[in-house]
């Protein structure tokens, strides 16, 4: 069972439920003192009333053996009234079987012997405060009579409980002190851990504060100390993690940079050189058609490598769709190099609705294949792009005519093999957006070339 939810803080049930056990032990243990003192006073009531009887008995039994029941009757109306610390209410004699023969006083209730009890009793009434008490009056070991009388003790009954309602009212505000004193004690007890708790749950944020150190007990004080130790080591392993990782950044950005720079450097000096022959020598056919080609070339390699370097730091993905409108802007993309190359080119998109991908990465994987196939598919021949919607997948199909892919090409587009020119260099980009895609890419051949299938899930199906 439990008295208080788990919702509430430590800092409030610990010292709650140590109040609470202090106050219930202090009354627990003066309800057991009172209970020791009512067995005291009936003890004490009872001692009271067997030496009343007692000091009767020799009074009776003359009487009794003389069969005078009338001056039985009269001493008995003496005798009553004359007892200390007790109250007589009515005196009984009765033969051994509880036939009375002489009475004093006006019973209240009936004695033991009305009932058939024979005997000593000792018969308490606590409400009324009134109690028989009866004995068996012998001579010679043979009972003569018996002797019942009804007492009244109302005024050790309102002694006691008089009593006893002051020490309980007394008790209840001596045990609430005492539990109002252990909750504080318990709560200031508790202070060094719940310093700790909060200094942790602000370490969980980052923010490492120190502990103040002056606290009243030693343990405390150590305990104060561990911690700002181990604040200060993970303090300077943050500040020394966030160093590297910059430096890191640094010597990321610094190596791309120095890559980016020396492939682009190359074909610079070539472009130059052909800038300058245009400038000296345009007039002449030969030599301009030269100059342009080798710009051409060099502006072709500035590409691959931009390529490639986007496809290795691209931008995280938008949450844009793709839609049929992002296809379209791809044919104008490839159609100027299809027309240079005299490369016709087949289009066929079916995408009525938004797909649920990513329109970008799919987009230059598209472009990088169209490309590629372009440069590859000799002039008066063919390249056509064919893309719909399979079930919950859109299905794109990339066909050239091209004489087909080289041997290691699917290795190339699974990733396995590095790409060693710009046709590898294509086939890694594709295979490395297509990863990004969760989508499946297989190559093979087709009518005297080749064709690259790309089945690309929706991102719902990747999210399951």
């Amino acid at each position: 069972m439990r008295f208080f939810p788990n919702t509430l803080p430590i800092a409030l049930r610990l010292p709650v439920l140590v109040g609470v056990a202090v106050f219930l032990s202090s009354v627990g243990t003066t309800h057991l003192a009172l209970r020791i003192m009512e067995n005291e006073r009936d003890q004490e009531v009872q001692r009271l009333a067997g030496v009343y009887v007692d000091s009767l008995a020799g009074l009776i039994l003359p009487l009794l053996r003389a069969g005078d029941l009338a001056a039985l009757e009269g001493a008995l109306e003496r005798g009553m009234g004359f007892q200390r610390g007790v109250s007589d209410l009515a005196i009984i004699v009765a033969d051994p079987v509880g036939v009375p023969l002489a009475h004093a006083g006006q019973p209240t209730e009936k004695p033991p012997m009305a009932y058939g009890l024979t005997g000593s009793r000792w018969s308490p009434n606590l409400d009324r405060d009134t109690a028989w008490v009866q004995h068996e009056l012998q001579e010679n070991g043979k009972v003569q009579a018996l002797l019942a009388a009804q007492l009244a003790f109302p005024e050790q009954a309102a002694r006691h409980r008089q009593l006893t309602l002051r020490l309980t009212l007394l008790d209840i505000i001596l045990a609430a002190a005492a539990a109002l004193l252990t909750m504080l004690f318990s709560r200031r007890m508790m202070r060094p851990i719940l310093a700790v708790t909060r200094a942790l749950e602000h370490a969980g944020q980052g923010r490492f504060a120190p502990l103040p150190q002056h606290w009243s007990n030693a343990e405390a004080e150590r305990l104060a100390s561990s911690f700002n130790h181990m604040a200060a080591r993970l303090r300077e392993r943050e500040e020394l993690a966030s160093q590297l990782a910059e430096r890191e950044r640094a010597a990321v950005l610094g190596r791309l940079a120095a890559s980016v720079a020396h492939e682009v450097r190359n074909p610079l000096a070539g472009m130059l050189t052909a800038l300058d022959t245009i400038r000296r020598f345009g007039a002449q056919a030969e030599p301009r058609s030269r100059a342009v080609e080798l710009l051409e070339r060099g502006l072709r390699q500035i590409e691959a490598v931009v390529r490639a370097t986007l496809a290795s730091h691209r931008q995280e993905d938008e949450g844009r769709p793709l839609i049929a409108e992002d296809l379209e802007d791809l044919k104008l993309l490839v159609l100027p190099d299809a027309q240079r190359r005299d490369v016709q080119l087949g289009w066929s998109v079916e995408l009525p609705v938004p797909f649920a991908t990513d329109a970008l990465r799919l987009r230059q994987l598209l472009l990088n294949l169209l490309l590629n196939a372009v440069a590859a598919t000799p002039p008066g021949r063919r390249v056509a792009l064919t893309v719909r919607l399979d079930a919950a997948d859109l299905l794109a199909q990339v066909e050239d005519e091209a004489g087909g892919l080289p041997p290691e090409a699917d290795r190339r587009l699974s990733g396995e093999v590095p790409a060693d020119g710009s046709a590898g260099l294509g086939l890694e980009i594709a295979a490395q957006l297509a990863a990004a895609l969760g989508a499946g890419i297989e190559a093979g051949p087709w009518r005297g070339g080749s064709r690259i299938t790309l089945r690309v899930p929706s991102r719902g199906e990747l999210a399951a």
